[in-house]
């Protein structure tokens, strides 16, 4: 059989062809930064203005960056440099960059590869360049932390990777690839735990395709509170990958249950003023105030109009679209299940997976209907196939 990928999925192919292919990912991204300070973990760094090498940043000294009259300065112990558009930091190899903002004040972090300083309107932003498993490996770390096991690692390095790869112009307007915060996925630098590295090297290259050989969107979210969700339910189209499952190894975990109190009168008024219902009608009233789900739906009542959880969980900023509602003397009680939204991978639900010792691709295929996992250079192979 001929298979024949589409065209995201060939720029994909294509964009991770070179063995170690590099990201471009904006770190400190949204924080506001307008000036900071960077030094090097190993030997000198070669500084670049505008494309250009001026010098070279000595082990022991730092660069402190801010922007004056619409240009971007640098100045070390010994040198001051210029540039219009961009200063560039490129660390040794095996080397890195420590970035620090002073305003606003951050945690320093670092960072594998190259640094770029450039102009964003009044504020400076900072583009790593690194090679695509160290980036897979600092996301892993930022999202599951140090606490888990090896197989849940690997799962997520998958993940990671796939989402990466898949989302891989999801900034290019902004002449980067990715960020480092949620809306892409969140990295805070280089992975320093030797399991989540090594988890990295063990599945080098591997993704997760469709059943048309097409980069899935690897989403996830923390605790899916025992059943997940279609991707139609939350999103404006389905995808074969992402049907709704039930899960019960995330019931007992951290995030699986949680609870708010809001005032009756409140709660009405909300109902009345967003979503036009009668809540002086006895049976409207009571639908709205005794809530109680046999599984995961869409809607808060039966009868129109409509309540969309999606739009109740985003005005309360609720952790989940599953929950009960219930009155406890001038009180409404929402005792809900699950943390995010539900599509896809269940975090903690895959965690206890792994704990529990089944095979990452055993997890991958719980939670991914009719996916395989196969290497990048699979779909070069089926890219020439199609031509």
């Amino acid at each position: 059989m001929r298979l024949h990928l589409t065209a995201c999925a060939l720029v994909a192919a294509g964009w991770v062809a070179a063995q170690f292919q590099e990201v471009q990912v904006a770190v400190l991204h949204g924080k506001g930064v307008t000036s900071a300070t960077l030094m090097g973990t190993r030997g000198a760094m070669a500084v670049l203005a505008d494309g250009r090498q001026v010098g070279e940043l000595a082990p022991n000294d730092g660069l402190r960056v801010a922007l004056e009259d619409g240009r971007i300065v640098g100045r070390s112990l010994s040198a001051t440099w210029t540039a219009r558009e961009r200063i560039t930091l490129r660390a040794a190899s095996g080397g890195g960059v420590r970035l620090r903002a002073v305003v606003p004040k951050l945690a320093e972090r670092v960072y594998s590869g190259s640094i770029d300083i450039r102009r964003a309107g009044a504020e400076l932003r900072f583009v790593n360049e690194v090679k695509l498993e160290e980036y897979v490996a600092g996301v892993v770390e930022s999202e599951a932390g140090a606490q888990q096991a090896p197989e849940y690692y690997k799962l997520q390095a998958v993940g990671c990777r796939t989402y990466a790869l898949a989302n891989a112009r999801k900034h290019a307007p902004e002449g980067f690839e990715l960020c480092d915060q949620v809306h892409c996925q969140v990295y805070k630098g280089r992975a320093t735990h030797g399991p989540i590295t090594e988890a990295a090297q063990v599945t080098r290259g591997m993704v997760v395709v469709d059943a048309g050989i097409r980069l899935i969107h690897a989403t996830f979210h923390s605790n899916c509170g025992g059943e997940t969700l279609n991707a139609e339910d939350i999103w404006s189209r389905s995808e074969p990958y992402l049907q709704a499952i039930t899960d019960s190894f995330c019931i007992a975990q951290p995030h699986a249950t949680w609870t708010l109190s809001i005032p009756k009168a409140e709660w009405l008024g909300y109902m009345e003023r967003k979503h036009g219902l009668r809540v002086a009608d006895a049976a409207v009233r009571a639908e709205v105030l005794a809530h109680e789900p046999q599984c995961r739906g869409l809607y808060l009542n039966t009868t129109r109009p409509l309540v969309p959880l999606k739009q109740v969980r985003e005005d309360w900023k609720l952790r989940s679209t599953y929950f009960t509602v219930r009155t406890a003397g001038d009180q409404v009680v929402l005792d809900g299940r699950g943390f995010g939204h539900g599509v896809g991978l269940c975090q903690e639900g895959a965690m206890e997976m792994a704990r529990r010792g089944i095979p990452f691709m055993d997890i991958l295929h719980h939670y991914y209907r009719d996916v395989h996992l196969v290497d990048l250079s699979t779909l070069e192979f089926f890219r020439d196939e199609g031509q």
